[in-house]
């Protein structure tokens, strides 16, 4: 429970899933169950007073996820205007003594002649061969022109600072380089690795329907029998519902970091299963919508992408959660918020995600509906390639239902506008949406390499051969990192709960943290700020935040991957451990 003035909300720790994807992007994420263990010895808590109304809290900077580099050398003035901000290290935000490091160089600021000129990355002095060369490129979903270089540098037996030069030569051979810009690099000793980095090497299990790729001392180790079990039951049902069988097993690679909104699937699932959950779903849907588009492919294999994915999220009965995807589409019409369908097919993944979701999911329904599941399994497989995805869209609707595009979607509105309004709906897709927008607001802000558009996530296959964990696990982890995302998945957990103030209360915190740049001026971002340093100052990670009044209940980690429950209450001197 949250208390503001007078009134308290109720916030329910409900353990759910968090999930994202890349190419065909599910959303959610797994937040697993506590599980109790003693308490160590704890610590002194942090001073604050509280008998009277306090003084406005000193504002705290967050530690944002910088890439490690500093300037040594002047900009150069070529046709690249190369700057240090150009270039990403990973696995970020920091880089330890034996790290496989990757970088991207962004074209950003480049002019046209990027396309003509390739990229070197020497590390101590231009002497001698690159340690590697790569040319510009599309990258991610948003197709950033960058030149991308994975795993390149063996840092091993290296620390400190370390000196790496980018050149960007023209593809004339011989030819004196265009530019070039000189970073220091500092590496931290491999010995000071966060948890729980350190304990974690790849290892694997079989169920009936999947091959399960994770990492040792995490959460999903933990948790991995409950994770089997919930996968071969979803989808046992989805090939009920689809009457397709599963010709091979499914290969998940169980994430210990937040990407996106959980998930990426390609040719193998990469799936986020992690304790705080940022993003929240429950994890039957995930399956269900995982499992969606791989069976999906043997009724059709070209499909528009607002079908693909309205397709995963009918079968999955929701989006993020068990949703009445009919009533949420009307809500939608009442928050005028509505894409059209045209528009929203040859643009999916650029348009507002959870909309675009659901309209593609409640539109299958309505098709349902209306004519039958066996009909829309045939048409749903009788796509034929066009110039956009709204021109194949609408040629399979004709041939299969003498319909085009324009008068199906108008029906289909006309109905949804004769329903009644219901307000639960309505404040909860309003808020669901706030909640990822503001999910996406704080990656790009806090953690880029997470944010779905640019998200980082080299090859799975080749990481297991290789031995390579950091860029599965790693990710910004300060208390003000922490006090955030404590703050998102509190909401999350507000919303399945239809506690709808308090889920909009603690948004409007973080924005408000997010709009200062990162201060923690808005007083009840400071209270989270102020319990995860507490909680820090005894060796204890927080993976959710439950407040009411002066009193805290926190689920944390002390040691890796086992969690916890306790009590913290604020009194006189500040937020302490109950019982100190």
């Amino acid at each position: 429970m949250i208390r503001f003035g007078s009134q308290a909300f109720s916030l329910p720790m409900r353990r759910l899933l968090p999930l994202l994807l890349l190419f065909t992007l599910a959303c959610s994420l797994f937040s697993p169950r506590a599980t109790p263990t003693a308490l160590p010895e704890s610590a002194t808590p942090l001073a604050h007073e509280t008998a009277t109304p306090p003084p406005p809290a000193t504002p705290t900077v967050a530690t944002t996820p910088s890439t490690p580099v500093i300037i040594s050398s002047p900009l150069p003035t070529g046709p690249f205007h190369l700057k240090p901000s150009d270039v990403t290290f990973h696995p970020d935000p920091q880089l330890y003594s034996g790290d496989r490091v990757s970088l991207e160089l962004d074209a950003a600021n480049a002019d046209p002649t990027w396309q003509e000129a390739s990229v070197s990355v020497f590390i101590d002095s231009l002497t001698g061969e690159p340690l590697a060369t790569a040319n510009f490129a599309p990258f991610g979903i948003a197709g950033n022109a960058q030149a991308t270089f994975y795993w390149v540098w063996d840092t091993i037996g290296r620390v400190g600072p370390q000196t790496v030069i980018i050149t960007i030569n023209p593809r004339t051979e011989g030819a004196e380089p265009l530019e070039a810009l000189t970073l220091t690099v500092n590496l931290l000793p491999a010995s000071a690795r966060p948890m729980p980095e350190p304990l974690a090497r790849w290892t694997q299990t079989e169920s009936a329907c999947c091959i399960f790729h994770y990492l040792t001392g995490t959460a999903a180790e933990r948790d991995i029998a409950t994770i089997t079990v919930t996968a071969d039951e979803s989808f046992e049902e989805v090939e009920e519902t689809l009457g397709v069988t599963r010709q091979d097993k499914v290969v998940f690679t169980l994430l210990s970091r937040l990407l996106g909104h959980g998930g990426f699937a390609s040719d193998e699932i990469s799936l986020t299963y992690i304790d705080r959950n940022a993003a929240y779903g429950t994890l039957v849907n995930v399956f269900k919508h995982e499992d969606t588009h791989i069976l999906d492919r043997q009724i059709a294999r070209e499909r528009p992408t607002i079908m693909t994915e309205g397709m995963a999220v009918y079968v999955a009965g929701g989006h993020f959660k068990p949703e009445d995807l009919e009533k949420r589409a009307a809500a939608l019409l009442i928050l005028e918020d509505y894409i059209p369908l045209t528009e929203l097919a040859d643009d999916f993944y650029f348009a507002q995600h959870e909309i675009g979701y659901l309209e593609g999911g409640a539109f299958i329904t309505y098709l349902v509906d209306k004519f039958g599941w066996e009909p829309v399994k045939t048409f749903y497989g009788s796509f034929q390639s066009a110039p956009t995805d709204s021109a194949m869209l609408d040629a399979a609707l004709r041939a299969n239902f003498n319909q085009s595009l324009e008068e199906l979607e108008a029906e289909w509105l006309t109905h949804l506008s004769s329903l009644p309004p219901d307000l639960a709906q309505v404040e909860d897709l309003r808020l669901t949406v706030m909640l990822y927008d503001t999910l996406r607001r704080y990656q790009q802000a806090n953690d880029p390499a997470a944010y779905f558009l640019t998200a980082w996530l080299p090859y799975g296959p080749e990481a297991r051969e290789r031995g390579i964990v950091a860029d599965f696990v790693r990710h910004p982890s300060a208390p003000e990192n922490i006090a955030l995302e404590t703050m998102l998945a509190a909401a999350g957990e507000a919303l399945v709960a239809q506690h709808f103030d308090n889920a909009e209360a603690l948004l409007l915190a973080v924005n408000a943290v997010l709009d200062s740049n990162n201060l923690f001026f808005d007083p009840l971002a400071a209270e989270y700020l102020q319990i995860v340093t507490t909680l820090s100052a005894h060796g204890y990670e927080a993976q959710s935040i439950l407040l009411d009044s002066d009193t805290a209940t926190a689920t944390i980690i002390h040691t890796w991957p086992a969690t916890q429950s306790l009590t913290l209450t604020r009194d006189l001197t500040g937020w302490q451990l109950a019982g100190d």
